[in-house]
């Protein structure tokens, strides 16, 4: 009961943004929640029924134990433990973003990544940090970590670091992430992009980064009709990134974008019109089960036992 009440009080103080039904857009009668960013991007048209948070653990997590929402958007790891460990009525039904980093070199006398090289990184224990290492941890690299990509933006702009007031570093390469390195103009300081890296080295494997979560007490028709518009809206906003600016435009002004998607289209348009900066795709997890298990257990080290029940 303790635990009840207090998941409900979760649920009452969730502080989000949730779009009225707008004419303009497509109508849909299911609940979504996504973390902003390029996961709530991908679901943009399905702005009316897409409600955001800003922080993934304490608001979005929590909410697999309701079930209030008929799809949740969450990082893979915290949905699955989610479906392994609590039995929570969800399956992991798609993987949406693979990973929206890169490594920006910002010592132009550095000719190319090497021992010792200098390298500011972020989230250590995250999946951009546990990605970071997998990369590149066996070049004998000397590394620097800080919490989140917003505090690489200065290191990327001055090629400096300061861990303490005394101490000043003078970095080769910054690993940071979309759209902060194409907002500070660095995008064609871009040495590799992350998702290209563990493609070769862990030949053909992807970064499992935020997935598609369905309610297995919403109607499966709703589900599937709802997975395969997902599926074309993703391929056409690919294949072309005006089509996520338009919708996002319908959505209002750029500052309501902002609240919504925690991007407003310009920002995105930028981001993705030379190349899929927000690592955003579409691959059914049903499809990758060997795929997710390797990224969520060996690169994540989450030790989950994860059977073909959690899957949709």
């Amino acid at each position: 009961m303790r635990k009840q009440i207090l998941l409900l009080t979760v649920a009452a103080a969730l502080v989000g943004c949730q779009q009225n039904q707008n004419p303009h857009l497509r109508k849909t009668d299911l609940k979504i929640l996504a973390p902003t960013g390029a996961p709530a991007v991908a679901m943009y048209n399905f702005a009316n029924g897409l409600t955001t948070v800003t922080d993934p653990q304490n608001e979005l997590i929590p909410q697999f134990n309701i079930g209030e929402y008929d799809v949740i958007v969450a990082p893979a790891k915290g949905g699955l433990t989610k479906i392994v460990r609590q039995g929570v009525s969800y399956k992991m039904a798609a993987v949406v973003t693979f990973g929206n980093f890169a490594l920006v070199k910002v010592n132009e006398n550095d000719e190319a990544l090497s021992a010792g090289d200098k390298v500011l990184f972020f989230q250590e224990n995250d999946i951009p940090g546990l990605v970071f290492k997998y990369l590149y941890n066996d070049i004998g690299l000397q590394t620097y970590t800080v919490a989140s990509a917003n505090m690489t933006l200065s290191a990327m702009n001055t090629g400096v670091y300061k861990p303490d007031e005394s101490t000043t570093v003078n970095l080769d390469y910054v690993f940071s992430a979309e759209p902060m390195i194409t907002n500070a103009g660095k995008a064609g300081k871009i040495v590799e992009r992350a998702s290209e890296a563990f493609e070769r080295k862990s030949e053909g494997k992807r970064i499992i980064q935020a997935a598609v979560f369905v309610n297995t007490n919403t109607p499966t028709n709703k589900i599937d009709n709802f997975l395969e518009l997902l599926e074309s809206d993703i391929t056409k906003g690919l294949e072309n990134p005006k089509n996520f600016t338009k919708t996002m435009n319908l959505v209002g002004e750029p500052e309501e974008q902002m609240q919504l998607f925690g991007f407003n289209s310009t920002v995105v348009y930028n981001c993705m019109k030379d190349y899929n900066g927000l690592g955003l795709g579409f691959i059914r997890a049903s499809e990758h089960k060997e795929e997710i298990k390797y990224f969520v257990n060996d690169i994540l080290n989450s030790g989950l036992t994860i059977s073909n029940e959690a899957y949709y």
